[in-house]
């Protein structure tokens, strides 16, 4: 019974091992074959070379995990920067990039959405309508899944593109009778905030044995409250003691400006050489920026507001010694406000003992709400919308000291506009799928086939803190908005009613995606070997997929630049918001992909057995591509078991990723040009025009990978797996951030298009493919199960050992290390596992477990002088337990982040990226959160 024994362990793990057939012997029971994750053929479960991680309904429940995005959060396979937090505040830069708000994706080995191939059923589901790059894992039916099966390896082979990073395969619940009913609510015992809410009613009729039909069906809706940096005290943009502090020129009491490159002929503006002025006496420097707060060091008597900390950003006096700025890692969303529904049905019909028809539909809506800070802006010379001298509010430094502020001339100021509100978006997404098929057997043959057609829409609404330009630059030209709010007052009522008549609301702009599929495969026994069943499959895949994205026509142009609204017609300057997301056009386009591929189960000889792929696609935008795949399992013993395969991959761009059509933006840092700077002191504070934008000559993403691992069960109850992997990728797409563009000007010098004259005129950033990577690591687990008088014990531990990602943008650079690196989109952590511990005795249960996710190397701030400082890792405990000795009812409740573990302290700053201090990838920033749960069963 050992080898019994390691297949139950193994299928607990969700390994994979090949042991179907003598598991079918020594039971004496007929197994019914199924299809796993990784392969077309049908087989008995747990038979197959791969490793597949299964993670059932009640795994879940036990954890106190609820949605996807929970359960992803603790894989250790599943890299950073994806979830639906970091969507929203568009953090590190999101590689299915456009506005992805709301959206949650998953992110199989850390190599973007994109590369992760998700499944429901087994069949294809369409990516997110506004990035039309990457599945939505809101659009998953959770509280309908009866298990989730996990595939760390590529499989181009088996599901063609997009499953380079891995597989994640939804099963929905089947032959379910009765009803279901279910609510959970959490909340965070810090405050309220982040308070979700949750229900479900899932039910089903018929048995196809017995009734020769199954209907069933799943209504869920939840609702998240909004978790602000403000409710959290470690989120914080101001720490100067740990060189942490915003980079920052603007302030709720605006700052006023002196420089005289752009306002000359104000009341701080001179002439060239002049500009500013002397403060007090005794002190000779001209300051070009002062606020009349820091003064008398007052910038924080105004909430968020904070002295700006030159000594941390190596600024000059003239220009920092005297300004306000903002503390905006306070003003920052920590998790977003949601509302969503979630509906799935399906029908399944027994036509004869071997033919099902099925009917599957499914919908989704996701609705959340992004809030950014709000805006800043500097008056200039060119918008002709400084403060005017009749201004009720007129402040008049010179009575405090500025000695050179002329109080016969406009202000030049800049200003956080914090009476505007937060910048409010609803990024808003709905899916639709339906699908027909029929399953069943013809001779010895299982066949399948299955036609479908789905549509995911989304769409940005403008909801608040967003000005029209042409409103707002006639408002403050009246005079009548105080930029100068004193601490403890408020905006008239006067001004209060302008600044409301200012906003703009409204749809912004939308996209839609559509997959139109028809598919089908056949499998069986081809022939007998002396080893056993020469098992096959061979199948075909056609797909239409479709992608626009449109502003609302006619209604709304976005810009970074006041002056715009001076240089547009009438007509258009009512349409101008200032800045608000880019909404430039992708007209409808579409792309055709036919495939085919076939698939061998070849028993070598007792103990081996081999998996031979191969897949032909046929792509109308890049031509063909082969993809074979070679795996074997071997077990030499009964408690041995080795496996590992080789296989490509390919992966083609996205259509975002291939549309140039993205209208410049006017950057908002100064940057100096390192050509330009050393001898002409106006190119040293430019704020550069850049696109950020698609490439219509993008090439496919190939990859070659592999994985080679073993399977123990030394002692009875006992388990352990060790899975070595690697993969290569040629011709990765990456984008390029402007930051990194002026980071690196010596490598991308050709990005930087200049007049002439030789001044740069327009920066291109946006989508490249890459050399190439190499990434490597461990995946590893362990179970054990032990059965006492006191109840019966359960352990597993499972986690992924990151040894090296190596990438580079140009094939004349090194290979740069990634791993343990603080990065600014995927974080490759070195160590990430989770481990638990549970416990059941008649109707109790209990489930501690635990998520370790490692350190790595702070933000590498050069200025500071200093070695690099370690990011501490972050460990957070979960402790649940449920009650089932009431009939039909089960109640659970417990705690997350059982100890309260705070995010680990980072020192980058909040200009870079969103999460002043703390690192969202890594942390959750709702702290210890009460959780309970019901369910209640008709049967």
């Amino acid at each position: 019974m050992k080898l019994k024994r390691l297949v139950t362990q193994l299928a607990i793990l969700g390994l994979g091992a090949h042991v179907g057939a003598a598991l079918a012997q020594n039971d004496g029971k007929r197994l019914e074959r199924v299809e796993v994750t990784g392969s077309s053929i049908k087989r008995i479960a747990g038979e197959g070379a791969l490793p597949v991680q299964v993670i059932t309904a009640a795994d879940l429940s036990g954890r106190g995990l609820v949605t996807a995005e929970d359960m992803l959060r603790q894989l250790g396979i599943n890299g950073t920067g994806a979830d639906s937090a970091i969507s929203n505040n568009n953090v590190f830069g999101s590689d299915t990039d456009r506005l992805t708000g709301g959206s949650a994706n998953a992110n199989l080995r850390g190599f973007g959405p994109g590369s992760t191939l998700v499944l429901l059923n087994g069949r294809r589901i369409s990516a997110q309508g506004m990035s039309g790059g990457a599945v939505d894992l809101n659009a998953i039916p959770m509280a309908a899944i009866s298990r989730i099966e996990i595939l760390k390896d590529g499989a181009s082979a088996i599901y063609g593109t997009d499953a380079i990073g891995g597989v994640i395969n939804f099963i929905l619940k089947k032959d379910l009778i009765g009803a279901d009913i279910k609510v959970d609510f959490s909340q965070p015992l810090e405050s309220s905030a982040g308070t979700t809410r949750r229900a479900s009613l899932t039910g089903g009729m018929g048995s196809l044995e017995q009734d020769r039909f199954n209907v069933m069906g799943s209504l869920s809706v939840e609702s998240n409250d909004v978790l602000r940096g403000r409710d959290r005290d470690w989120a914080n943009g101001f720490q100067p003691d740990r060189r942490l502090s915003p980079d920052s020129s603007s302030h709720p009491f605006a700052n006023v400006l002196g420089n005289s490159s752009t306002v000359a002929g104000t009341a701080l503006g001179g002439a060239s050489g002049t500009a500013g002025s002397t403060v007090g006496t005794g002190d000779p420097v001209r300051y070009t920026r002062i606020n009349l707060l820091a003064l008398t060091d007052d910038c924080s008597d105004i909430e968020t507001g904070v002295r700006y900390q030159a000594q941390l950003w190596n600024a000059t006096a003239p220009s920092t010694k005297y300004l306000c700025n903002t503390d905006y890692g306070r003003q920052y969303m920590l998790s977003p406000k949601k509302e969503a529904y979630n509906l799935v049905t399906r029908g399944n019909l027994a036509l004869s003992d071997n033919h099902t028809a099925f009917v599957e539909l499914t919908a989704s809506r996701t609705a959340v709400t992004a809030e950014l800070t709000p805006s800043q802006f500097s008056t200039t010379n060119a918008a002709n919308n400084h403060y005017p001298v009749s201004g009720p509010h007129y402040l008049n430094l010179q009575a405090a000291g500025v000695n050179q502020f002329d109080p016969t001339k406009p202000i030049a100021y800049r200003w956080r506009m914090q009476d505007f509100g937060y910048r409010t978006l609803e990024n808003v997404a709905e899916n639709k799928r339906l699908l027909v098929g029929l399953d069943g057997v013809v001779g010895a043959y299982d066949y399948k086939l299955g036609l479908s057609t789905a549509k995911a829409e989304g769409w940005t609404n403008l909801v608040d803190g967003y000005a029209n330009m042409g409103r707002l630059n006639d408002a403050l030209r009246t005079g009548k908005i105080n930029p100068w709010v004193k601490p403890g007052e408020k905006q008239s009522a006067e001004a209060m009613t302008l600044i409301e008549s200012i906003k703009d609301r409204g749809r912004l702009q939308g996209g839609n995606t559509t997959l139109q599929q028809f598919d089908g495969a056949l499998s069986g026994e081809l022939m007998k070997l002396p080893a056993g069943p020469l098992d096959f499959a061979v199948g075909f895949d056609l797909r239409r997929e479709t992608f626009e994205f449109m502003p609302e026509t006619g209604t709304f142009t976005c810009s970074d630049s006041l002056a715009d609204a001076l240089t547009a017609s009438d007509a258009s300057k009512s349409k101008i918001v200032y800045n608000c997301p880019g909404n430039s056009a992708i007209p409808e386009v579409t792309r055709d992909v036919k495939a085919v591929y076939a698939e061998l189960a070849v028993p070598v000889f007792k103990g081996l057995d081999l998996q031979l792929a191969v897949r032909h696609d046929k792509y109308s935008d890049f031509g063909g591509t082969t993809n074979p795949k070679i795996a074997f399992r071997y077990q030499p013993a009964e408690q041995l078991l080795f496996r590992g395969s080789v296989n490509t991959g390919f992966k083609a761009p996205t259509f975002q990723q291939l549309s140039p059509n993205i209208a410049p933006r006017l950057d908002t840092a100064d940057w100096p040009d390192p050509t330009l700077c050393p001898t002409d002191p106006t190119q040293c504070t430019l704020r550069v025009n850049y696109i950020d934008s698609g490439n219509p000559s993008l090439t496919p993403e190939k990859s070659k990978q592999g994985t080679l691992g073993v399977v123990v069960s030394p002692i009875s109850d006992v388990t352990l797996y060790v899975d070595y992997w690697r993969v290569d990728l040629d011709d990765r797409i990456k984008k390029l951030t402007l930051s990194e563009l002026k980071n690196n000007y010596a490598i991308f010098s050709d990005r930087f298009k200049r007049d002439a004259g030789g001044k740069v005129t327009l920066v291109e950033a946006g989508w490249v493919n890459a050399a190439d990577s190499s990434t490597r690591g461990i995946d590893w687990g362990a179970s054990y199960q032990l059965k006492l008088a006191s109840g019966l014990w359960k352990t597993n531990i499972n986690g992924t050992h990151m040894l090296s990602h190596k990438e580079r943008t140009i094939a004349t650079q090194p290979l740069v290390e990634q791993v343990g690196e603080f990065g600014t989109r995927t974080l490759y952590l070195r160590n990430k596992f989770t481990a638990d511990v549970g416990w059941a005795r008649d109707s109790w249960a209990a489930t501690l477990s635990m998520v370790y996710k490692s350190g790595y190397n702070d933000e590498d701030l050069t200025r500071f002088g200093t070695p690099r400082r370690k990011i501490d890792s972050y460990t957070t405990f979960n402790l649940f337990a449920s009650y089932t000795g009431i009939k039909n009812l089960t109640l659970t409740a417990g705690l997350r982040n059982l100890t309260d573990e705070k995010p680990p302290f980072t020192y980058h700053n909040v200009d870079n990226v969103v999460g002043a201090g703390w690192d969202p990838r890594v942390a959750d920033p709702s702290g210890r959160t009460l959780a309970v749960s019901a369910s209640y069963s008709f049967r």
